[in-house]
């Protein structure tokens, strides 16, 4: 769900928010139709998130590896560590319960109340922009339930093609999930393996992270996604001596925002 893009002064996504509205069965073979202007696109506008990572290390690190394959060794390890460490940031803002310096968190574009103003639209006055959501019970014995009405509310019928294709949220909501189906594990040796090794909801996988709370998000990847700057994504700058420490210093930088073309196609399930 990474989209790469240049970018503008906005994030501009392209909204095919309405069915025709001059549409109609004809009465009569020569019935005359509409030549009214067609409106069904609009946009959503959303501003530019950034994120930096600094790798910093000292000439006595250096001094610690004079080989060239040792300081190669040391820089590829700074590096690896630089996009694990700008990657785990990207998760943690997704899963936050709020945005991050400009960075759109899930919940901004599912909210447990399906309202709110996203990318600019006001979905109290478009309703269209209205994303799905319900709550579950803490003991989890009606969370198949929501979690098959929300299925459906977000595909809009079963020959819609736009299903979700992926479940996310944190892990005590997918232990929850989990041991709901507990009752339906059959064993057939004397090696009992309990757990799941994956889970899955209808026909999308279902994940977790280690940054999300009882939320389970219910997303496509048409609807729902990662937009980066296709110049400037996990960007390694040039490496500079520090001009007043004895060291060196690179940054890791991305522009990028989560975005969505398409909320009435988004839900969430949530702890009561």
């Amino acid at each position: 769900m990474v989209v790469r893009q240049s970018f503008g002064n906005t994030l501009d996504i392209t909204l095919d928010y309405r069915r025709n509205p001059n549409a109609t069965f004809l009465t009569t073979d020569l019935q005359t139709t509409s030549l009214a202007k067609t409106e069904v696109l609009t946009a959503a506008s959303y501003d530019i998130a950034q994120l930096s990572v600094p790798v910093t290390w000292s000439k006595k690190d250096e001094v610690q590896n004079p080989r060239q394959n040792q300081k190669n060794a040391l820089v590829k390890s700074l590096l690896t560590n630089g996009i694990n460490s700008h990657d785990d940031m990207v998760e943690e803002a997704i899963l936050a319960s709020s945005d991050t310096s400009g960075f759109h968190c899930a919940l901004t574009l599912m909210p447990e109340a399906g309202t709110g103003t996203v990318g600019g639209v006001n979905s109290s006055t478009d309703t269209f922009w209205r994303s799905i959501a319900d709550a579950y019970a803490a003991d989890g014995s009606d969370i198949e339930a929501i979690m098959t009405g929300i299925w459906n509310d977000v595909s809009k019928g079963s020959g819609s093609g736009l299903v979700p294709t992926l479940l996310f949220g944190g892990s005590d909501a997918h232990a929850l999930f989990e041991s709901t189906q507990v009752p339906f594990q059959r064993y057939d040796s004397q090696d009992i393996k309990a757990g799941a090794k994956r889970l899955w909801f209808k026909s999308a996988p279902f994940i977790f992270s280690q940054y999300g709370d009882d939320h389970i998000f219910f997303v496509n990847k048409k609807s729902f996604m990662l937009v980066a700057s296709k110049e400037y994504f996990r960007d390694k700058g040039e490496t500079q001596e520090i001009d007043d420490a004895n060291g060196f210093s690179f940054k890791i930088y991305s522009a990028l925002q989560l975005v969505t073309g398409n909320r009435s196609r988004l839900g969430v399930a949530y702890e009561a």
